[in-house]
């Protein structure tokens, strides 16, 4: 029985990097692949690893930062990573120097709490609690992005948490954060999201 053909995370990655509504659904309609055979699980980490590094390559392009987050106008961008996944630290780093509104993407993963003020955005990997808590503390009044796919997190003060709707990979936003730490997201970001969390009032839409 022949193999079903499956997309590369290289092709899902370059799928990712055109206009943002049309990559947004590109990558809705690739994260429906299933990968049934045991043999095929690394394979469908990979995949799905890279969907998710360019949802976070997006997610650049469409928040502005603070001039002051950056020590000139060219400076880097860095995106970085927080805990053990690594088919997405790959991902991530295959995207290093594209262009993100003027500055280079460049992979950061920080071995020390007090390089998270580098970070301009972080995935959240951690999956212990207390930890996790910790970091968002630390990363509350900065700007940083943060990002994570662990449930909850928008509503535990992360800003946006891509989730698993069905078969398709979809994110939600917590609007208040953001504008806390003094990140603009654009509008197509807000109006993409699946649901925009507001904690405060404990409302959703």
């Amino acid at each position: 029985m022949q193999r079903p053909a499956t997309t590369t995370p290289q092709a899902l990655l370059k799928a990712a990097l055109g206009r943002w509504r049309e990559s947004l659904l590109v990558l809705a309609c690739l994260g429906t692949a299933a990968f049934p055979e045991a043999s095929q699980a690394a394979e469908s980490e990979a995949s799905e690893a890279a969907i998710q590094a360019a949802y976070l390559f997006n997610f650049a392009r469409f928040t502005e930062w603070p001039a002051s987050a950056f020590v000139t106008k060219t400076a880097p961008l860095n995106s970085c990573l927080l805990g053990r996944r690594e088919a997405l630290a790959n991902a991530m780093i295959s995207l290093n120097d594209r262009p993100v509104q003027g500055h280079p993407l460049r992979f950061f993963q920080p071995e020390r709490p007090e390089e998270l003020k580098l970070c301009h955005l972080v995935f959240i990997a951690e999956t212990d609690s207390r930890r996790r808590a910790q970091y968002l503390q630390m990363l509350a009044t900065q700007p940083t992005l943060t990002v994570s796919d662990i449930e909850g997190f928008a509503q535990d003060g992360g800003m946006i948490r891509i989730m698993r709707v069905g078969t398709r990979l979809r994110f939600e936003i917590n609007r208040n954060q953001t504008q806390k730490s003094g990140l603009k997201l654009a509008a197509d970001l807000l109006n993409l999201a699946t649901n925009i969390v507001e904690p405060e009032s404990g409302a959703s839409r």
